[in-house]
Parts: C-alpha cells; structure tokens; sequence
C-alpha cells in the first residue's frame, strides 16, 4: 500500500476487500489464502487472472478436504474476484504524521505486535488542518522563490499544529512535498534556533521578582565577554545598532542580542539550562555564553515541545499523536491519557507570554495583525540564525499552538529572517481556520501598573508612551517618573482650622 507493507490476514481484508476478516464470503477468505505464496505474483488488482485461477485452485482443495461442499466450491467459483477499487489510503497522504504515529507506536510496542496483531489506532490528526497546513507551506515556499529569485524547490520547512489543551499534534508537514515519505524535517531536522530560545533566558530572569520585572532595565550597549580559555565574544545586534537601557520586555520584544547576552551572563548559564530542562529541553546543552542566543541544534517538534509549557500555562505536556490503540477484537489494550506536569509558577509564565504578546503586537512579529483580527490575540516569538541560514516562527493563540521552520537542506543562506519567512507562513495558515478570540487569563499573583518605558519607573496613564505591564504582586517599583503630575498635598483640616481663627 504505497510505502505500507500489509501484515496479516486482517490489514489485508480491509485493504482488498474494505471489511473485517469475520465478513468475508469463502471465495475472498480463498483468494486472500492463495495470495500468501506470492502478494505480488498474485496480486488481483495488477494480475486478475493469476489472482483468479490461484483462488478457484485453494477452492478445490477446500472441497477436497470437505472443508466445504462440492456446490459451494462452485458457486464461489463463480463469483468475481470482488476487490475494491484502490483508493490512496490515509497511511499513503499523511506520511509525515503518521511517522510520529509509528515511533510512539514503537517506544510503546514491539514490532511483531504492530505489524500482526491487527491492532486499531486512533490519532490525533486533523485532516482538514492537516491539508490546509500542506497547502499553505508549499504556496508560501514557492512565492518566497518567486520574490526572491531563488531556483524553484531550494527551499524547505516544516511545521508542527498542536492543541494548547490536550497537547495533541493536530498537523504536521516534514517538507514542501506532503506526499514524500522521506526525510521528515519536523522531527529529525536538528536546526540552530536563534531567538526561539531568549523566552527562556527572560524567565528566568523573570523568575526573580526582586531583580527583575517587565520593566527593569537593561543595559543594550557594546558588549565584550572574554572567556576563561581567551576567546572573545562580541555580539551584535540584527540591526547592527546598540540602544542604550531599554526596558525588559521591550529588548524581548524587538530580540536585541547584546541586552539578551548581558542578562544571560548576570543570571549565569547553569541556571538557564536548567529552565530549559523544565520547558521540556532534553537534548545536550552545552554551557556556553552562546546558548543565550540560540546556539542550541532542535527539531520544530523539539521547539514545539518548549513552547506548549509556554502555551500552556507554565504545564508541561508531553505532544502526542495518539488517542487510543485497540486490539482486533475492539478491545482496548492502551490510552493515551493527558499528562501534565507544573514546570513553571502561573506568574512568571504570565509575564513571560505578556512579553511574547508585545513582540508580536510591536516587535518582530508585528506584522501578524496584518491579517489576524484585533480580537486574535497571539503571543510569540521569531528566530533568525547566523547568515540567515533558518527562520523560525513559535506562535500560540486560543487552543492552537503552531512552530514552522524555513531553511534549506544545504544549510546555504535563505536571505530570510524569521518575520519574512516561517512568521508568513504561521500567518496564512492561522488566517485559514477558525480559533476563538484569546485574552490571556489573568493569574493570582499578578498587579498591572503604569510604566514609563524610558526610565522604568512609575507613570499614569497621562504620561507619554506609558505602557501597562503586569508584576508579580509586591516587585512594582516604587519610584515615580519625571512625567507623574505632582499633586499639591492639602493642608492638614486642624492646621486649617487654628490658622482661620487666629
């Protein structure tokens, strides 16, 4: 069946026949008997007449050994071979998906028991999401090559749809060809991911209420980090340009990488790595100054995995794209229950995804609500690696969460930054379905203030670019900035009173 062998008597009933093996007539249980010396030489839909005289003669036998009656064996003999149109089965439109179906199958299975135990499987996947996903990718792909004049197919993604709740895969694409069931680049193409990673290094910042806050200030000048072995380190940021202190949230938003390297080497790398371990990071991190910017190699599963801690609340939830598994005779042998686990305290993820909602309303994936409607609310966050080798976009809104990876299989140049090109992609295929409006809920924990983004201090809702941001309850700071309106203090009423009587 296309790239699907059929094991066992069972899978073959409902692949020629489109029925369960107890449903058959003698003559189709025959023909299935007298295929098994050769399902190739004897296959009835390429070689119908091989097909048929093998079936007449395992009807014969049959009779021969009174297993039926001399005139049943010649009614069935007369019958046509009656296999059912071929039609592409989901196993065939599906590979990418259904790859992840197999190795979740694996780790929980072993391989005699999936291939002849006519097991049922029920996944997660979501046809309709799934096609719309296909189509987008390879539309967006062959339009980056139009605008750009890169050779046609030089470009590849991949991308993983997932439910926020159930941490269910609802779609996945392992290529720009839906139909190939080969590499699958949502699961085995380890990329360096840039700035998906700097949400991790800001909660952990974030983490520590009494140092850091949305508002506190970051120093966003040059920056040269000498390490113990002499190397030197310089980073730069995209634009090419330093921007003084700017406040937290704000340096996340626009993914300045000189304020990003200097928080990270004040927090210490240990203790980023260990954030990442409670996101759902397992892969091998290795402890240096680089990390904070993203020099980590991931799948878009593996980012995907990262991300739904996010999404979901500070809980982590391991994806799965399975439901249940159901033995030949219906029963159930395994469900797949929801597990979830707290990686992350309600106030600081709150925080965090407040600071992925502005990178996205005024940051570099500002141009979303190009398309979205106001009501869509999105938190998120684009990667752009060294040479403009991959561009990333992670995105969550309502109960869909979505990581689409654009780069090429040379690892050559893709002249695209994470806005201009996975960031288009996450945008078409979110305009395409339809997800309820989302306002992030509010936690316990959590007091809004008046900001003055340029000194960090208190303002009031009159002060000129103020902005409202969320702390955790008790780290709101207390100074007041230049452009708070003084209020003259009344008089004390006794002073008053004894100064009016004299």
């Amino acid at each position: 069946d296309g790239n699907r062998a059929i094991h066992g008597f069972g899978l073959a009933s409902y692949f020629y026949f489109e029925r369960p093996l107890a449903e058959l007539s003698i003559d189709q249980a025959a023909l299935l008997v007298a295929m098994v010396k050769g399902p190739s030489y004897y296959n009835p839909r390429r070689h119908p007449e091989r097909a048929m005289a093998r079936r007449n003669l395992v009807l014969d036998v049959m009779a021969d050994l009174e297993l039926i009656t001399a005139e049943e064996s010649a009614r069935a003999r007369a019958r046509k071979l009656g296999v059912s149109d071929y039609q592409r089965k989901a196993i065939n439109t599906f590979p990418a998906f259904l790859e992840l179906v197999r190795r979740q199958l694996q780790r929980d299975y072993r391989d005699e028991d999936i291939t002849s135990e006519g097991l049922s499987i029920f996944t997660t996947l979501d046809p309709q999401l799934q096609w719309q996903l296909e189509r987008v990718l390879g539309s967006r792909l062959d339009g980056l090559e139009r605008e750009r004049g890169i050779k046609a197919g030089t470009l590849q993604g991949a991308a993983v749809v997932t439910s926020v709740q159930g941490g269910e895969v609802l779609a996945l694409a392992g290529g720009r060809d839906p139909a190939f069931a080969g590499f699958n680049r949502a699961l085995d193409a380890h990329r360096q991911v840039g700035s998906l990673l700097k949400p991790a290094v800001y909660l952990t910042a974030l983490e520590q209420p009494q140092h850091y806050t949305l508002a506190t200030l970051l120093d966003d000048s040059p920056l040269t980090f000498t390490a113990r072995n002499g190397v030197v380190w310089k980073p730069g940021n995209y634009d090419r340009k330093n921007h003084g202190n700017v406040p937290l949230y704000r340096a996340l938003a626009h993914s300045y990488n000189v304020s990003t390297a200097r928080l990270g080497l004040d927090l210490g790398i240990e203790p980023i790595i260990k954030t990442l371990r409670r996101l759902g990071v397992e892969q091998q991190l290795n402890p240096y100054p680089s990390l904070v910017l993203g020099a980590v190699e991931m799948s878009p599963l593996q980012v995907t995995h990262m991300y739904q801690t996010f999404a979901g609340g500070g809980f982590r939830t391991p994806l799965r794209a399975i439901n249940a598994v159901l033995a030949a005779d219906k029963t159930p042998l395994q469900r797949y229950q929801l597990s979830v686990q707290s990686a992350i305290e309600p106030a600081p993820n709150y925080l965090i995804n407040t600071a992925m909602r502005f990178a996205v309303r005024e940051g570099t994936g500002r141009s979303i609500y190009q398309s979205l409607p106001d009501s869509q609310d999105v938190a998120g966050k684009t990667g752009t690696t060294d040479d403009l080798r991959d561009s990333w976009f992670a995105g969550f809104t309502g109960d869909r969460l979505g990581v689409v990876w654009i780069g090429r299989d040379d690892n050559k140049s893709t002249g695209l930054t994470g806005s201009t090109g996975a960031l288009r992609v996450w945008r078409d295929l979110f305009t395409q379905f339809n997800n309820p409006g989302w306002v992030q809920p509010a936690v316990e924990g959590v007091e809004y203030h008046w900001i003055d983004p340029n000194s960090g201090s208190l303002a009031d809702a009159g002060c000129q670019d103020a902005v409202q941001l969320p702390f955790i309850t008790g780290s709101g700071p207390v100074k007041q900035a230049p452009c708070v309106k003084q209020k003259k203090a009344l008089p004390d009423p006794v002073d008053w009173f004894k100064e009016l009587f004299q």
